[in-house]
């Protein structure tokens, strides 16, 4: 696909976008479990591999925007989002 030559990381990222993207109010909890469970995948991945600093702080970033989509359009009041940087 094309949209996959463009992305650093399109194992989750293409999941993820789509989780963002408009589309229908009733595939949006569908989407957005899709795109969280690849970027879990993924991490789980980079946990027992060599680290990749920059791909984890995006990881990071999808699943605080994944939670937030969540917390106000879905629902989930007990989903919270983790710090975006190092404490």
């Amino acid at each position: 696909m094309e949209e996959e030559r463009n992305l650093m990381f399109p194992g989750w990222q293409l999941p993820y976008f789509v989780a963002l993207a408009p589309g229908p109010p009733e595939t949006l909890g569908e989407r957005v479990d899709y795109a969280e469970r690849a970027i879990l995948v993924r991490l789980a991945d980079l946990v027992s591999g060599p680290e990749r600093e920059m791909e984890q702080f995006a990881i990071r970033d999808a699943l605080d925007a994944l939670y937030a989509i969540k917390i106000e359009k879905l629902d989930f009041p007990h989903c919270t989002p983790g710090p975006s940087s190092p404490g």
